[in-house]
């Protein structure tokens, strides 16, 4: 079910300024990302893992997902086999995702859990490949 830790997801004030940070130590950039409107975001590989920094550019999503904070950790990414199948694992023990349907960014497939149905924290579900999906 699941593959790996995919990425941390960290929503900062300043994309900049943590890309300098994150350069700083050495981490290596793997690439940007951009959601006109709506977010601008950087990975950073650590290892097997990456650190995505997210600055969120829609005002009312900023305070809602930043508030106050300089930063903070968001989301756990996972990388899965099969979206579906774990989905129906995770409906048994009661966790819930944000979308009705998977969001398609680049070639995977996306879900993010509600987190108050897994105490707390937010996950990131992907699984890559051909698939299909709402596109983003």
């Amino acid at each position: 079910m699941l593959k790996r830790i995919d990425h941390v997801g960290v929503i900062v004030d300043s994309l900049e300024e943590a890309k300098r940070f994150l350069g700083n130590l050495r981490m290596e950039f793997d690439r940007d990302l951009e959601l006109p409107d709506r977010l601008r975001a950087a990975f950073y590989r650590c290892g097997e893992v990456q650190v995505e920094i997210i600055e969120i550019t829609e005002p009312r999503e900023r305070v809602q997902r930043l508030g106050e904070d300089m930063a903070r950790i968001e989301h756990i990414a996972l990388e899965v086999d099969d979206l579906a199948g774990t989905l129906q694992a995770l409906d048994g023990l009661g966790v819930k995702v944000k979308t009705a349907k998977p969001i398609l960014i680049g070639n995977s497939l996306n879900l993010w859990t509600l987190p108050e149905t897994c105490d707390g924290v937010m996950y990131q579900l992907i699984q890559r490949g051909d698939v299909g999906g709402e596109r983003r």
